[in-house]
Formats: C-alpha cells, sequence, structure tokens
C-alpha cells in the first residue's frame, strides 16, 4: 500500500514530534486525573517513559555523550531500556522502584549532560558558523529549556519516592504539559528553513541497521516479552495489565508510522495523512497505557482486525501471480535461492501468525492464556529470525 507525496522531515524533527504529543497528552490525563475524573496507573507513566527513551537510543542513536549513529552498543541498551518498560507496563509493580530510579538516571544524569553537550558540541559550533549567532542562541534556549524541564521531572521523581506525601499529580501534569509544549516548539524550530541543526538530519539508513528494521525489531520484543510474561500469568504467578499491553502495542503503531512511515505490513509513503494517524496513534496509546481499562473492548477489536487485515496483505503480496518482467528479477540460483525460499516461507508464516493472534483476540475468553502466551512467543522469535535471514539477503543484494 503505497502512497505519493511523501513528506520530507528531517528525522530529529518527528521523533520530537512523536515526543511532545506523547507528554503533552500525558500531562492533559494528569490533570483530569487530579481533578477526579480518571483513575491512573502509575508503573504505566514511568513504562512509558523507559519506552520512549529506549526508541530514543535506538533510533536518533543520541546518548548523553554524542550521536552515534546506531552503534550495535546503542541499539543494544536503547533495546534494554525499552524491554524494561514493556515489562513495568505489563506487569503492575513487578519491578519495584527500579523503573524510576532508571527514569531518574536516565533523564536526569542523562539530561545534564546532553545540557552540557550543547555548549561543548562541534555540531553547535557549526550551526553557529553557518546560520549565525541568532539562530545558535534560539536553539540553544529550547534545547536547555527542554533538558531543564527534565530535570524538574527527575526531581519530582526523587521527592516523589522518598516523601510521596508531599507531591501532586498536579505538579507532574504542569511539568509533563510544559514539556510536550517545548518539544512543539524544538521540533518548529528545527524544522523551519534554514535552521535544521546537522543533528536533526539523521540518516534513516545506517551500516549498523536501518531503521525499518529497528523499529520492525520493537514487534519482536513486545511478543516475546507479553507471551513470556503471559506465560507465567497463565499459572497464577504474576498479575496482567492488558489495556497497558495493548495500548503499548498502539503507541508502537504511532510511533513507526511517524518515523518510516509503516504500520506493522503495511508500508505506505509518509504523507500528511500517515503523520496524523500516527499522531492520533501516540496519542490514543498514550491515554489507553496510562488510564486502566479504559476502551479495552474496542482497542481489542481494532488491535485483532488490524492484525488480520495486516497478515491478508502480507500473505497476498507474497503469493500473487507474478509478471514474466518480476520472475526475471527474481531468478537466482544455488544457496541464493535456498536463502530466498527461506525468506519467503517466514514471511508466509508471519502472515499466519498475525492472523491467528488477530483471530485469538476477537475470541480471548473461550481459548486458554497459554495457547495466546505461545502464540506471542512464537510469533516474535520468527520476527527475529526473518529479520536475520532478510539482512543475509540484503547483504547479497539478493532483495532491495
Amino acid at each position: 500500500m503505497k502512497k505519493n507525496n511523501e513528506v520530507k522531515i528531517p528525522l530529529e524533527v518527528i521523533f520530537l514530534l512523536a515526543c511532545g504529543v506523547l507528554m503533552f497528552v500525558l500531562g492533559i490525563v494528569l490533570l483530569f486525573v487530579a481533578r477526579g475524573f480518571l483513575p491512573y496507573y502509575q508503573h504505566g507513566i514511568y513504562g512509558l517513559l523507559l519506552i520512549i527513551c529506549g526508541l530514543h537510543l535506538q533510533i536518533l542513536g543520541k546518548t548523553p555523550v554524542r550521536h552515534t549513529l546506531r552503534t550495535w552498543p546503542v541499539l543494544a541498551f536503547g533495546s534494554i531500556v525499552t524491554i524494561i518498560g514493556f515489562v513495568s507496563i505489563f506487569v503492575p509493580g513487578i519491578l519495584g522502584d527500579i523503573p524510576k530510579i532508571l527514569v531518574i538516571i536516565l533523564y536526569g544524569v542523562g539530561g545534564i549532560l546532553l545540557l552540557l553537550n550543547i555548549f561543548l558540541s562541534n555540531d553547535m559550533y557549526q550551526l553557529w558558523k553557518t546560520h549565525g549567532k541568532k539562530v545558535y542562541s534560539h536553539l540553544i534556549y529550547r534545547y536547555a529549556t527542554v533538558y531543564i524541564i527534565t530535570s524538574f521531572i527527575v526531581i519530582t521523581t526523587i521527592i516523589q519516592i522518598f516523601l510521596p506525601k508531599i507531591i501532586h499529580i498536579e505538579l507532574f501534569a504542569v511539568f509533563f504539559l510544559l514539556f510536550g509544549i517545548n518539544l512543539f516548539y524544538l521540533a518548529y524550530n528545527l524544522q523551519k528553513p534554514g535552521q535544521i541543526s546537522t543533528e536533526s538530519t539523521i540518516p534513516i539508513s545506517h551500516s549498523c541497521m536501518s531503521l525499518r528494521t529497528v523499529m520492525e525489531m520493537q514487534y519482536g520484543f513486545f511478543m516475546l516479552v507479553s507471551g513470556s510474561l503471559l506465560v507465567l500469568k497463565s499459572i497464577g504467578l504474576i498479575p496482567f495489565a492488558y489495556s497497558a499491553q495493548m495500548g503499548t502495542l498502539v503507541l508502537l503503531l504511532g510511533v513507526q508510522a511517524l518515523v518510516v512511515g509503516d504500520m506493522l505490513t503495511l508500508q505506505f509513503d509518509r504523507n500528511w495523512l500517515i503523520i496524523l494517524i500516527g499522531i492520533i496513534f501516540v496519542a490514543f496509546g498514550t491515554i489507553t497505557i496510562i488510564v486502566p481499562d479504559i476502551f479495552i473492548i474496542y482497542l481489542a477489536l481494532f488491535i485483532s482486525l488490524f492484525n488480520i487485515m495486516g497478515g491478508f496483505y502480507l500473505l497476498y503480496h507474497l503469493l500473487r501471480p507474478r509478471s514474466k518482467s518480476e520472475k526475471e528479477v527474481c531468478k537466482q540460483e544455488g544457496n541464493d535461492i535456498l536463502i530466498l525460499i527461506f525468506l519467503v516461507l517466514l514471511a508466509i508464516l508471519t502472515g499466519i501468525l498475525m492472523i491467528l493472534i488477530g483471530i485469538s483476540l476477537l475470541i480471548f475468553d473461550q481459548i486458554p492464556v497459554l495457547n495466546f502466551a505461545i502464540i506471542l512467543a512464537f510469533f516474535g522469535l520468527t520476527l527475529f529470525v526473518l529479520f536475520y535471514v532478510r539482512s543475509i539477503a540484503e547483504k547479497k543484494q539478493l532483495i532491495g
């Protein structure tokens, strides 16, 4: 499913937009919580912050020290942070204060180091030389404001750990609202003609791993973690937050749409419609993670139908009749043809598993949780094998 008129927006700008939507919506939700209109899921907040931090590391490669453009160590660390975020969201309280401590370290210490890095960065020096003091000062101010607000959130979190009765939810709500607004404004300034810093032009493709694969990999982690934890849930060892789990999947779909224009197996050009859909998904995912059991029936129905549709689309794309010109291009010999056959079989299995997951969600009350858990975990493993085989095919230039 390809559309025309792809919008060219720098990667850092689009990710700042996603983060801004998430933080702003989080602030709005917490204001309603503070007024007693909504319940809220505290573990979801810290898990959400860890997921967005892990994605930040994996997508932008931005560490407190420098921009590393998705090296393997940064990808590994970002993946671990994201997985911890998944676990803390899916299983209430299983990690104790570990998510809060990680948020303090990553957003606090990391924010301070990034703030210092702004003044010492060679990229910012080049920006000053190229665009002048006015643009330089304005971006410095916007970056600094974002990191200072981050520090206030961290300080508030520290106080909440040791003196929970002192901190009110309204304070968190205000900080998150300010955080979101400043992220929007920073993204706007980076996108303005002639004011895009070198840090905003991070390439989508890189020798370590393509951005498309990075985003697809998140579903592998999601399915493996979900399946493993649901096995424990099925034998009564842990609780499980189904609504927050589904909200996390919607959030991932939204970020994927914004960053690369894809949604699971559905591929689009990143036009304004897809960007709008991505923003809606990020906002809706945030709400369903933070507010327990809200829209859970509709959420399950949507995810089940989306998986079924994505699975059938993938199978159609793989099994549809090929033209003679396509067959000529695909013609290979020896081990190469075995790699391509295995890749196609894995992709077919992926489509079938997506359809099974969708059907299982439609009849969730009628199947054992353990069976559903096994399907999810097997799907996650299949995705990683698929990514590995596809990487081999790409290195051999068997596929584009």
